[in-house]
């Protein structure tokens, strides 16, 4: 049973839909929600209103400089928080920003984790700091007392809780995946979709991408792609932001390359015609990162029910959700003739898309938000 004023805040620098979903059901479940936060994205779902929201710094992704800077004054903003205005909390904390995770170091509130992203892993495994470095060597010593003392840890996938038993048993980390809203996400004919009108895409076969444009992405490998596709109607649609965008554009530019156009970020709600344009999804996950996250975006496009062409190492985890569902096929992303290929297959063989759309739709239907309650359920336990 929930205690009477039982108060949770969820800690979360760039928040979503799914905080949004995490909120509410915590809110359903009797608790007062505090969601601390400095970006929050509404889709089709608002957030509770008896959901508080304590703003910090915004996360900045545009410079690594500006990530750095963002996360530091985000992580002194939470601890300033945490001393004084939710002392008597339980924080669910989110790995956004990574330093937020080490706040139990210097608070005394009890507190659950919600691991999107393995750190200081990722700072290793992204080349920022050798595996040996003094800073690593101490965060992953105190990561195993902070994960000792946590009340619930919960990560994404199977390859996340073997990255994280290196810190806790096995048996102590809880696995919810990331989820999406087929209520908001789902198939939209080009005839009838607003976004293929407004560019004029009707006839076109779209190969699109859709999200962060960072240096961990193999983006440049659509630019290949572009160059040795022959069919006319084939199309690559990039829609995005981040440190890559400028010299994508120029690569477009200098190559001048016909079918394939670049679009930055769109409008929230032109995400449901957006992501039903596409014939192909593409989902890229550099090599560093393949078994320490899965992209949400993999998700919501199976909810349109749009074939994944997956671009990440075999054993990724990603690799391994697109062959358990049989909803695309994941390459390595120096196999450019095989990706190749597969577009072209795609392009011609009208049956094996069907297929391929229908196991992507039915496959979403796993991952929905219900998964909110579970990650609240398994919290409810232990606090």
């Amino acid at each position: 049973m929930v205690k009477e004023n039982k108060t949770i805040s969820i800690i979360n620098q760039d928040s979503g839909y799914l905080m949004i979903d995490i909120a509410n059901a915590f809110v359903e479940n009797g608790f007062k929600v505090n969601l601390v936060t400095g970006r929050l994205v509404q889709r089709n779902k608002s957030l509770h209103p008896n959901v508080r929201i304590i703003n910090i710094v915004k996360y900045n992704r545009n410079s690594t400089f500006k990530r750095a800077a963002t996360w530091g004054l985000a992580t002194l903003q939470l601890l300033l928080l945490a001393w004084f205005r939710l002392r008597k909390t339980h924080l669910l904390i989110v790995s956004n920003p990574p330093t937020a995770t080490l706040l139990p170091l210097v608070i005394k509130n009890s507190y659950s984790l919600l691991i999107y992203d393995v750190y200081p892993d990722a700072l290793v495994e992204y080349n920022i700091f050798k595996k040996d470095s003094y800073l690593i060597k101490k965060w992953q010593k105190v990561n195993t007392k902070i994960y000792k003392e946590a009340a619930t840890i919960l990560t994404l996938n199977e390859g996340m809780k073997n990255r994280l038993a290196k810190y806790i048993f096995k048996d102590n980390i809880a696995v919810v995946p990331i989820w999406t809203d087929n209520s908001f996400l789902k198939p939209i004919s080009k005839e009838n979709n607003p976004f293929v009108i407004e560019h004029k895409l009707q006839d076109k076969f779209i190969i699109m991408y859709s999200g962060n444009l960072g240096k961990t992405h193999n983006i440049e490998i659509l630019i290949s792609l572009a160059e040795m596709l022959k069919d006319e109607s084939s199309y690559i649609l990039i829609i995005g932001g981040g440190t890559q965008f400028t010299k994508i554009q120029s690569l477009i530019k200098q190559k001048e390359l016909k079918n394939i156009k670049l679009l930055p970020w769109q409008p929230v709600e032109k995400l449901p015609f957006t992501l039903a344009s596409a014939d192909i999804g593409v989902v890229s996950l550099g090599s560093e990162a393949s078994n320490l996250s899965i992209p949400s975006k993999t998700f919501n496009l199976m909810s349109v029910g749009t074939p994944i062409l997956s671009i990440s190492e075999v054993d990724s985890a990603l690799g391994k959700l697109i062959e358990e569902y049989k909803i695309g096929q994941n390459f390595k992303n120096t196999d450019v003739k095989n990706i190749l290929h597969f577009v072209e297959s795609l392009t011609e063989d009208k049956e094996l898309r069907s297929s391929y759309s229908a196991n992507s739709l039915k496959a979403s239907k796993n991952f929905g938000p219900n998964n909110a309650f579970k990650i609240v359920k398994t919290c409810m336990q232990n606090i």
